[in-house]
């Protein structure tokens, strides 16, 4: 099982107040083990999303027929 299905399991079991202590734990342990965010990364992505931009379109209202793809 993995960490994350075993901390909501055992979490489940627990009363609001309990809840709320843990909560106030994994805040503490965030700003004791901040994620350092890699800036080369994000420059990497935001180029990305610039080159693939013009080839976003809206697909939302697309409905596919197969009938008339077998058709063609």
């Amino acid at each position: 099982m993995q960490h994350l299905d075993l901390i909501v399991r055992e979490a489940a079991d627990l009363a609001d107040a309990q809840r709320a202590e843990v909560l106030d734990f994994i805040g503490y342990l965030k700003t004791r083990h901040p994620v350092e965010r890699n800036p080369d990364a994000e420059q990497r992505l935001a180029e990305l999303t610039a080159f693939f931009a013009p080839y976003r379109k809206d697909l939302s209202g697309f409905m596919f027929d197969r009938d008339e793809a077998n058709a063609r």
